[in-house]
C-alpha cells in the first residue's frame, strides 16, 4: 500500500480507496488504510456509516480536490451529479448516531482483540484437510476451503458448509462475484461488538462442521 502511494504521488495520480466494506472498523483501525499509514485523496464511504441499519453512502475527498469544485456559479466548477436522495435526514441521523456509538465505544479497538483471537483459533483448523488457509484484519476473516488434492473446493461443496453452519445460528457467508470460480472461501465478519464468549462460539462450530466434511 505504501507503495501505491509512492507511485501515484510519483505520476501525480490520484489514489482512490474502497473503504466500503473495510471502513468504520471492520479491520480493527477506523480505516483499514491506517494499517499501512496511508492517507488517499479519495475515499468511498458506506456500509458502515450506519452499520446497515440504513442505506448511507459517502465519497470524502483532500482539500486539495475539494478546492478544485469551488467557484462563481457561472464558472461551472460545482461536481454535476443526480443525488435523488442525497442528504436524506434520516439517514444522515442514523449515521451521526451510529458514528457516536462507534468513536465513543472505540469498538475498532474490540474489532482487532476479538479479530486476532479468532484468527489465531480459526489457524488451528489447518490441521483439517478441508482447510487451506486462513486469513484477515479485525473482524473481517476468510478461511479458504480445499479438496484432498489441495484444489479448490467446488462451489457446491462450499454452499453446503455454509449452510450447516447457517443452521447451526452462525451466519456466515462465501464470497461470491468477487472471485473466480469455484467459490470456495468462507466470509466471516461478526458484529464489531463480538464478544470472547461469541467469538468460541463462532469457532466451536465452524471447527465442528469443518471436521465432519
Amino acid at each position: 500500500m505504501p507503495k501505491l502511494r509512492e507511485i501515484c504521488d510519483r505520476y501525480d495520480l490520484l489514489l482512490i480507496l474502497d473503504e466500503v466494506i473495510t471502513g468504520f472498523g471492520r479491520t480493527g483501525t477506523l480505516f483499514a488504510c491506517e494499517r499501512w499509514g496511508v492517507q488517499p485523496d479519495i475515499i468511498t464511504l458506506a456500509k458502515g456509516l450506519t452499520s446497515g441499519y440504513l442505506p448511507l453512502g459517502a465519497c470524502v475527498t483532500s482539500t486539495e480536490i475539494f478546492k478544485a469544485f469551488l467557484g462563481e456559479p457561472e464558472e461551472h466548477r460545482e461536481f454535476a451529479q443526480v443525488c435523488t436522495y442525497g442528504g436524506h435526514p434520516v439517514a444522515c441521523a442514523a449515521g451521526l448516531a451510529n458514528l457516536k456509538i462507534l468513536t465513543g465505544e472505540r469498538l475498532w479497538e474490540n474489532a482487532e482483540q476479538q479479530g486476532n483471537y479468532l484468527i489465531e483459533q480459526f489457524n488451528s483448523l489447518k490441521s483439517l484437510p478441508i482447510v487451506g488457509d486462513v486469513r484477515g484484519k479485525g473482524l473481517m476473516i476468510a478461511i479458504e476451503l480445499i479438496q484432498e488434492d489441495h484444489s479448490p473446493l467446488d462451489s457446491a461443496s462450499t454452499k453446503k458448509v455454509v449452510k450447516a453452519v447457517q443452521e447451526k445460528g452462525i451466519l456466515i457467508s462465501k464470497i461470491g462475484h468477487a472471485v473466480d470460480a469455484p467459490e470456495n472461501i468462507l466470509f466471516i465478519v461478526p458484529p464489531l461488538i463480538l464478544t470472547a464468549a461469541e467469538a468460541d462460539h463462532i469457532f466451536e462450530t465452524l471447527c465442528t462442521v469443518l471436521a465432519s466434511v
